[in-house]
């Protein structure tokens, strides 16, 4: 009987560069549960969401529980909620993902939240975090 020698093969996986969109708020403190932010600028590519975002704040009217979800502008109206938006155990960074989980998102808000970072990871997801953070700033 001949035995095979089986070696495991360990698989390095490429983390795609994020393209970067720089969000500000808009009419800040107008809506109790609703921000609004517009792009200002845009790293490493082209934009891939739009240049207004609406961010609100969960109502527990899903089964899935973010803290926030993301609508994306489309025309003249709001699209519905694209992604939700999952604290992680950074202070201020969240996760979420687009079109069933082909790609993910990394936001990031500063202090006061009127500033907004997106990380998207262009037909990447993953449930480990810990080799994307280092990406974010």
């Amino acid at each position: 009987m001949q035995l095979l020698n089986l070696k495991s093969k360990t698989m390095s996986i490429h983390i795609p560069t994020p393209t970067i969109h720089v969000y500000k708020e808009l009419n800040k403190g107008k809506y109790k549960i609703t921000q609004h932010y517009k792009i200002v600028e845009v790293k490493n590519g082209v934009s891939k969401l739009s240049e207004l975002l609406n961010i609100s704040k969960n109502r527990n009217f899903a089964q899935s529980t973010p803290e926030f979800w993301l609508k994306i502008k489309q025309g003249k109206k709001w699209s519905n909620y694209i992604t939700g938006l999952f604290k992680i155990h950074l202070k201020d960074i969240y996760k979420g993902d687009v079109n069933k989980r082909k790609h993910l998102l990394i936001f990031k808000f500063n202090d006061k939240a009127n500033i907004l970072v997106v990380y998207y990871f262009n037909n990447y997801f993953t449930n480990d975090l810990s080799k994307v953070l280092p990406l974010i700033d």
